[in-house]
């Protein structure tokens, strides 16, 4: 074989192998998806989720990131997509979530106000 015939091949096998790679989504591009709305709600100080916003509403970080997960999928329904990495393509995906994120909030420190007040 000459390295003519060698070289074609390869760039063949390479241009391949790139446009599989483009059409794979990597871990990293799926945390960028709605990282400004997590952020805010789902992350203390520390970077950590145990002192966040909904961990305090919720009562523990494990039921504020079980409602992260559910939040990450009806972000998906309300805009019209099937895959959270889908959601890059929407520009109104962030506000979609932070406006659930809210709900989701304002409906937990009701029912913490109403607790409390029951208690009294």
């Amino acid at each position: 074989m000459t390295e003519q015939k060698e070289q074609e091949i390869v760039d063949r096998v390479e241009k391949r192998v790139l446009e599989k790679l483009e059409k794979s989504v990597c871990k990293e591009d799926t945390q960028k998806v709605l990282q400004e709305p997590r952020n805010k709600w789902f992350k203390d100080a520390n970077g950590s989720g145990t002192d966040s916003l909904m961990a305090n509403a919720l009562g523990n970080s494990f039921i504020a990131w079980s409602a992260w997960e559910q939040i990450r999928r009806l972000t998906c329904v309300a805009c019209g997509k099937k895959y959270v990495r889908q959601l890059t393509e929407d520009d109104h995906a962030e506000e979609v979530c932070e406006q659930i994120c809210q709900t989701i909030y304002d409906i937990a420190m009701m029912r913490k106000k109403d607790d409390q007040n029951g208690e009294d």
